[in-house]
């Protein structure tokens, strides 16, 4: 299977989703994924969500915790590069799959662990599951229903997402750190992390107080307070929904010209989200507004915003966006054959590359469709390593990233890059990134980078780009089609001066297509693709917001990009074009959705009208005095859960026999377990359970994220790091995500000043300190008059 993996083989211990999920990342791009899956397969095996998350693998039916079924599965580690697996270190232990015995055994194995809570963290020993881990964490909490209080099950499944990704960087970081040091490594990327990862947009702590957003429910309707900001969801006159964004200089004053405020909204010079509402303007930003929608029907909103250049997208459910003309002019939507709908449509692998591209993904295997392969399957042999002997303290390091881009996203892929030791350089215009107003937003994304000022329209400042780019190994940016070919810094000119580099493209939408040159901010893609319909739940209408959205998702996925185009070049010492547009990002995050033959949507799972679940085993339950988890779909897990709540007679009821069995039956089983909670407190019911064995978690309705930044663990760790002398003063941020065992990462330091390390960059490639003045002095290039120290930066939401 073509792509830029074609050369890798992955192990996947089929028994948590987020590894079918990683695993299919990989696939997608090339890698020849073998599902190794208990007799009959997992507890999701037969979940519609398999169409999508196990499509072009392999899989074969082992115990891996009978003798026979584990020495198979050893047999068949001999010849894998990558072993993804979601086992708690005292269960891999028990078989002999921790990582100092499979580093023994398996020396040039890299293993991917998905855990629940991460070995070094006080929630060690709690059991696996997104929900579980939504509940204790206050992830539950964080994005706040519009239909009743208290804490919403993830509709969509953000925590679930989040680790994969994370899985994916970290093992194909290691990867690439084993064609130097000629060894494999353990990388530990747990639902905790996926939570941490997808929050430092909107959480930090600075001794101030400043940020750009309120301190609280996320989705709230006053969360930006001041800043001259609006995004949200609106209902047209249709009854319709749409978002609208507006980011961008003059985007806000533009919106409102729109909207009929015009005379009343002042003209802005400076950077817009510099200057605070006035009392007038807030009063119509955050109340007036949502009354001036339901004038006209979204369509016409729609077409008069992007008229203006203001980014407004549809609120759609999911795959419904599957027929928009733009997917289907990238080609990003895919037919399939099905048993079970004769053809389905799915969204196309999210990530191109001109010279690696991807084929078409094959349809999910039955459980056990390669049993009878197994012996050929044990027999194989990885490629001889020829590791080049360099020692790495980190995983990344040589790796150079100039980044071209504005905004979040792209940002915060090469944040993550950086962390991992990649010297990744911001090129910024003299008037910088038009999110440096917002200060916590900016930190979250640009931390641990270098900054360098250059004009690019002039032909001294691209002169100088040029030649950084020349010491390049990979180009990244975001700006509209076309003008990064009028700036100088197209991939035609990039890839001629240096052909060993990945020139990266991550638009919103395509370098071509009808909405190619829209605007495109998060959340609104989310919303385009389907997760407030996930988060509403069935029967209501869109929510407001949920946790996770593109902005990460498509940092993510650039890191994850990157890294395979790392890979490929390393086998054909060729650069390429890739193209990882949030799109295509989004698309993916919500891939367990599709469309039937007639194409209509089909959720893959859904959560149901109260927002407590997906189904009666794994949901939360209302309590005498709060909210209760549980999840409990697997065999073992059920079994325990009748055990607590007094009745065992279901596990010889053979509407419960098998997990199939009892998601045909969960209106019964919803119905028996809905009174059991209902007059028990939280504390009683999570001990009734716990003595049983079945896992459960008392749902948290306060956030907890920001409590994380204050723990000792958190800092021992490098999940959080803390800065006495940045440029806004003492803060605390979160660090690193990924856990690695012989060239871990290190998160240090906070964003670059505007033209912090111009005159230290520009000497790197070859000017001389008078060739620098004089760049300075004509104002195409630009140092910082100050790298130590506060800068005046006072916008906030309160």
């Amino acid at each position: 299977m073509p792509g830029p993996l074609d050369h890798l083989t992955v192990i996947e211990l089929a028994d948590q989703m987020p590894v079918a999920i990683a695993a299919m990342l990989l696939a997608d791009h090339g890698a020849d994924v073998l599902k190794v899956e208990p007799k009959g397969g997992a507890f999701f095996a037969h979940d519609l969500s398999r169409k999508a998350w196990d499509r072009s693998k392999r899989s074969v039916e082992l115990d891996v915790r009978e003798a026979g079924g584990l020495q198979a599965l050893r047999g068949l580690l001999q010849g894998a590069d990558i072993f993804i697996h979601a086992l708690e270190e005292k269960d891999a232990a028990a078989l002999g799959l921790d990582s100092e015995s499979l580093g023994r055994d398996f020396p040039e194995l890299v293993v991917c662990a998905l855990t629940a809570y991460g070995s070094d963290t006080p929630f060690a020993d709690r059991p696996h599951g997104e929900s579980l881990a939504a509940a204790l964490l206050g992830t539950m909490i964080d994005r706040s229903s519009s239909f009743r209080p208290g804490p919403v099950y993830l509709g969509h499944p953000a925590l679930h997402y989040g680790q994969a990704f994370l899985g994916v960087i970290g093992a194909l970081s290691a990867i690439r750190a084993r064609r130097h040091i000629g060894k494999g490594q353990q990388v530990e990327a747990s639902l905790l992390d996926a939570m941490l990862a997808q929050s430092p947009m909107n959480n930090w702590w600075q001794e101030e107080g400043i940020s750009y957003i309120k301190a609280g429910d996320s989705g709230a309707v006053d969360r930006f307070g001041k800043t001259r900001l609006v995004t949200g969801m609106f209902e047209c006159a249709d009854g319709l929904y749409l978002q609208m964004h507006t980011g961008g200089q003059g985007g806000f004053k533009a919106a409102m010209d729109v909207l009929g405020f015009g005379d009343r909204i002042q003209t802005v010079t400076a950077p817009e989200m510099s200057v605070p509402l006035t009392d007038e303007e807030y009063h119509i930003a955050r109340v007036e507004i949502f009354d001036a929608f339901k004038t006209r029907p979204r369509a016409e909103w729609i077409t008069m915003f992007q008229a203006a250049d203001v980014a407004a997208l549809p609120v759609l459910e999911p795959a419904e966006v599957l027929l928009d003309e733009q997917v289907e002019f990238v080609g990003q939507r895919i037919s399939m054959p099905d048993k079970d709908f004769g053809t389905i449509y799915q969204a196309a692998p999210a990530v191109r590359m001109a010279n690696a591209p991807a084929a078409a993904p094959r349809p999910a295997p039955e459980v056990g469709a390669d049993n009878e392969a197994l012996t050929d399957l044990i027999a194989r042999r990885r490629t001889a390593l020829a590791a080049d002997g360099k020692p790495l303290d980190r995983p990344l390091e040589s790796i150079k990233v100039v980044d071209f881009s504005s905004f979040f996203a792209v940002g915060y892929g090469g944040r993550l890059l950086s962390d991992l030791g990649a010297d990744v350089i911001k090129v910024e215009t003299p008037g910088g990134d038009q999110m440096r107003p917002l200060p916590d937003c900016f930190d979250a994304a640009q931390r641990g980078k270098r900054d360098i000022v250059l004009n690019l329209k002039h032909p001294e400042a691209l002169e100088a780009a040029l030649k950084l780019v020349a010491t390049a190994d990979v180009v990244t940016h975001n700006l509209r089609p076309g003008k990064a070919d009028k700036l100088g810094i197209g991939y035609e000119a990039l890839s001629k001066l240096n052909p060993r580099l990945l020139y990266v493209y991550l638009p919103g939408y395509g370098s071509r297509g009808p909405k190619s040159l829209l605007k495109s901010f998060a959340p609104l893609v989310s919303g385009w693709t389907g997760l407030l319909y996930e988060g509403g739940g069935e029967g209501n209408p869109p929510t407001r917001a949920v946790f996770g959205n593109e902005d990460y998702n498509n940092g993510f996925l650039g890191a994850a990009g990157i890294l395979m185009g790392l890979e490929h070049r390393a086998v054909t010492g060729r650069g390429d074009y890739m193209e990882i547009p949030q799109l295509h990002s989004s698309l993916w995050t919500t891939s367990e959705h599709f469309l039937d033959a007639d194409r209509k949507v089909v959720y893959g799972f859904r959560l149901d009208k109260e927002q407590a679940g997906f189904n009666a085993l794994d949901r939360i339950y209302r309590t005498a005095d709060g909210w209760l988890c549980i999840s409990c779909r697997s065999d073992e897990r059920f079994a325990a859960l009748a055990k607590a709540v007094g009745q065992e007679q279901w596990l010889a009821d053979p509407r419960f026999a098998t997990p199939r069995d009892r998601s045909a039956n969960d209106a019964a089983l919803l119905d028996a377990l809905k009174p059991f909670f209902a007059d028990k407190s939280s504390a009683d019911a999570h001990a009734l359970l716990e003595a049983a064995g079945a896992p459960s978690e008392i749902a948290r309705e306060t956030s907890w994220v920001r409590e994380a930044l204050w723990q000792e663990w958190a800092t021992a760790s490098n999940r959080v790091i803390e800065n006495f002398d940045s440029m806004y003063g003492h803060v605390r941020q979160f660090g690193s995500f990924m856990h690695f065992s012989r060239t871990p990462g290190l998160a240090k330091g906070s964003a670059p000043r505007l033209g912090e390390h111009t005159r230290q960059i520009l000497g790197e490639i070859g000017y001389s300190d008078a060739e620098i003045d004089a760049l300075i002095d004509s104002g195409r290039a630009m140092q910082a008059a100050d790298v130590k120290g506060r800068i005046q930066s006072r916008v906030s939401a309160a």
